[in-house]
């Protein structure tokens, strides 16, 4: 689709040749600014995600700070707009222009680039994480991203300043398309070819282009007679003089706030659930943020493209559908039907704000209503939710919230189909309630029993038939013209379906079974269910760890059994055939503790957890999972991101001379990246003993990570073992990877040696701090899961 800027009317006060010129330098400013604007968030969210266990609420956080300082920066945009002259309001932009260029020329000689902070900055392990990520944020961006964010409604006021008329809000469009460019090339583009500092400094220099930019802009604006404001304002052609000199109603502003509190709480909320379905990367934050810059893009450029009687109906498909999906726990459904559903409602949203913009006199206070929206909707999602509901609920609630605030746009809009007196209305609801039903029961087994026992389907078609006859008989007394309100069975029909959808939304925020314990902090939801005669325990959709009931409650479970690549290393290591001879084995991530069954008297397992959360399950007086109390080794856990610790203990002299060292944090969804970068693995290799093994467990239905992992073991002239296991209850089918820098050390009864991988593995791949790129493993995980042998053994070459 594109995007139309040429039919503005020319520029006031310049020659007609020169409107070309000046809608150009305006477009590709704001284009600019929202590129940067956009960019800047995702490098330093990359750039910090590491200092907080790669956790997924650093990228909510850091959205929240974000839309904040976008609240600020339409705030000030507003205020100099009514209250200052032209000239004044340049003659202090300019000023601002020069002091974000001093601060970011400033950081680019103290930093490895000016938006990526030093490790100084790297925050302390008992610190409050969203506290943290937020100072992080506004120290390494919080100026330049203000005044980025200030560009947009204040230069398309100067726009219309200049005779932009009705085209000043497609510059709003186009500075959508820049945001939506500067999201995309991140992932595809910069994130697998450039390093973060080299990410940085590029930023900066695009960021000094702009500055120029704005100037020239600024410098137009301030030579513009003051006489034109008002011609400007009248250019705008949507709204007569009269109208648009009346203030808008108290109502208006809040459906503003509302339509737009609600997309933007349904895009964290959606985010949120994709990252914990499937992993932490900014793959997955660009994705939601992508549509819902879409739909501004694509509703904001022509009212015609959002249309009532297609995308309401559809919304009203994918929200059933949706609550169906997360009714049977059906995941990969899930990660098709999020994103979709999050398109269609902020389509309808976005094109219901779009209805209700003002004239362009008003502009500014528009944006500002709406960026509060914004704003509120970040707050609710990072901040209060997390106090409020002990699992992702918010989701839920917030497409309930979209589903009233729809009813309420159609009942106050006399043009709105459902007053139109047809019988189109009523077939064609019909007919969506029947495909919902359908596909429904199609794909998801338990809704199609559900629907059967209901009698669904005849219910539906009686229903249909009754709003066609009413039509039929009692719409003729009724006002049949359009754009009159009154009674129409339609009304009825949407009334009905909205309360169905909020029924819907209700049940889809029970489990089954139900847990009976659940708690939410920074690094997600943790719930604890009875089931089988074992308690589990499930950090989002991931199950950290199982404990049978007792006389079986020492038996170890999961990723974790006898047979797995883990079990094997712990009970015939070298060192269990030595006299005397103890295991130390270090731990990072607790789970429920279940490795701890292998302790042996005189053993040490030292467990790293970051989750305050699922320490509490294991370690205290009344644990829930008795492993750690169990066990015959001694225990540790120590609370924070493991790295850090580890890294902290050898500052502190504290080498651990690790015999085993277990990375446990990538068997879910989640893969915290930092975790096997090389840096990481020098920090590990540090702390174990010169015969140690490194145990790491690649058991993810999403991603490979052995490609990884050959490369460090290449890069650190390791021995590298790969073991899969099928298993069957109480243990599960795991996959684990094993490195030595001693040949002899995985030479282990029980552990499978094939001498070489399947030719369509992908080659090794050293990540570093400053360079990941996860998105090639999640696309190759499926050649990895069909062609890799049951047990494999590879020594990896020398780099």
């Amino acid at each position: 689709m594109s995007v139309n800027i040429g039919n503005t009317h020319p520029p006031s006060g310049f020659p007609q040749k020169s409107k070309w010129a000046v809608t150009f330098l305006f477009s590709s400013t704001i284009f600019l600014s929202a590129f940067l604007l956009f960019e800047v968030e995702l490098i330093i969210s990359k750039s910090i995600l590491p200092w907080f266990g790669g956790s997924a609420a650093v990228w909510t956080t850091s959205l929240l700070v974000f839309q904040v300082l976008l609240l600020a920066g339409y705030i000030y945009s507003h205020v100099i707009s009514v209250r200052f002259s032209p000239k004044q309001q340049t003659r202090l932009h300019l000023a601002l222009l020069v002091i974000a260029s001093l601060i970011v020329l400033a950081l680019s000689f103290v930093w490895p680039s000016p938006i990526t902070p030093s490790s100084y900055w790297k925050p302390q392990a008992e610190g409050n994480p969203t506290l943290d990520v937020a100072i992080l944020i506004l120290v390494s961006g919080g100026f330049p991203f203000f005044f980025l964010s200030t560009t947009g409604p204040l230069l398309q006021r100067w726009f219309a300043r200049l005779g932009g008329g009705s085209g000043t809000y497609k510059l709003y469009s186009i500075s959508n398309i820049g945001s939506l460019l500067g999201l995309l090339t991140f992932p595809f583009v910069l994130e697998p070819t450039l390093r973060i500092k080299t990410q940085g400094m590029l930023w900066s220099l695009l960021f000094f282009g702009f500055v120029v930019g704005c100037a020239m802009c600024a410098r137009k604006a301030g030579t513009a007679g003051e006489e034109t404001e008002t011609a400007a304002g009248q250019a705008g052609g949507q709204i007569s003089s009269s109208e648009s000199s009346r203030p808008a109603s108290v109502l208006k502003c809040a459906l503003w706030f509302l339509l737009a509190l609600c997309p933007s709480a349904l895009l964290l909320a959606t985010t949120n659930l994709l990252c914990q379905q499937v992993t932490t990367v900014p793959l997955l934050w660009v994705l939601p943020l992508s549509i819902y810059l879409v739909t501004f893009i694509v509703c904001f450029d022509n009212p015609r493209w959002y249309r009532r009687p297609l995308f309401q109906p559809l919304f009203a498909v994918a929200l059933f559908l949706t609550c169906a999906s997360l009714i049977v726990g059906h995941i990969p459904s899930q990660a098709l039907l999020l994103p979709i559903l999050l398109f269609l409602a902020c389509m309808v949203c976005h094109g219901e704000l779009v209805r209700l913009k003002p004239s362009t006199d008003r502009l500014t206070f528009f944006y500002l209503t709406v960026s509060a929206g914004g704003a509120a909707g970040g707050i609710f999602v990072a901040i209060i939710a997390p106090h409020m509901f002990t699992f992702f609920t918010e989701y839920q609630l917030t497409l309930g919230a979209i589903v009233i605030l729809l009813l309420l746009c159609l009942f106050r809009d006399p043009d709105a189909w459902i007053f139109e007196g047809g019988y189109g209305a009523s077939m064609v609801l019909t007919s969506c309630v029947l495909v919902s039903g359908y596909l429904g029961g199609r794909f998801f087994p338990h809704v199609s029993a559900w629907l059967r026992a209901g009698h669904f389907y005849a219910l539906t078609l009686a229903v249909g038939a009754s709003g066609i006859l009413g039509t039929a008989f009692l719409g003729r007394n009724q006002a049949s013209s359009r754009g009159k309100s009154g009674f129409r069975f339609a009304q009825l029909y949407v009334a009905g379906v909205a309360l169905l959808a909020l029924a819907a939304l209700y049940r889809s925020t029970q489990t089954s079974p139900e847990p009976y314990l659940s708690s939410r902090n920074f690094y997600g939801a943790v719930r604890v269910f009875r089931q089988n005669n074992a308690t589990i325990v499930k950090h989002g959709p991931t199950i950290q760890g199982t404990q049978l009931d007792s006389p079986r409650d020492k038996e170890p479970t999961t990723y974790y059994g006898r047979t797995s690549g883990v079990g094997i290393l712990l009970q015939n290591h070298p060192k269990r055939n030595e006299p005397g001879a103890n295991l130390r084995v270090g731990v990072v991530g607790l789970g429920a503790g279940t490795l701890a069954t292998y302790g042996q008297k005189g053993d040490y397992f030292r467990y790293y957890e970051i989750d305050p959360e699922i320490v509490k399950l294991s370690f205290g007086a009344q644990p829930v999972f008795s492993f750690l109390r169990n066990s015959a080794a001694r225990i540790d856990v120590e609370l924070g991101d493991a790295r850090m610790l580890l890294e902290r203990e050898l500052a502190n002299g504290e080498k651990q001379n690790f015999d085993v060292l277990v990375l446990d944090a990538f068997a879910g969804g989640t893969v915290p990246v930092h975790l096997l970068t090389r840096e990481a693995f020098e920090t590990y290799w540090q702390h174990m003993d010169p015969r140690g093994i490194i145990a790491v467990n690649i058991t993810s239905g999403h991603i490979d990570l052995s490609p990884v992992l050959e490369g460090a073991s290449s890069y650190f002239h390791t021995d590298l073992a790969i073991d899969v296991d099928e298993a069957s209850y109480p243990a599960h089918s795991s996959k684990w990877v094993l490195l030595a820098k001693e040949p002899a050390e995985l030479d282990l009864p029980g552990l499978g040696k094939d001498s070489v991988l399947s030719e369509t593995r992908l080659p090794p791949r050293l990540w570093t701090d400053d360079y990941s790129d996860i998105l090639r493993l999640e696309h190759s995980f499926r050649f990895f899961s069909l062609h890799i042998p049951h047990r494999l053994w590879a020594t990896a070459k020398p780099r």
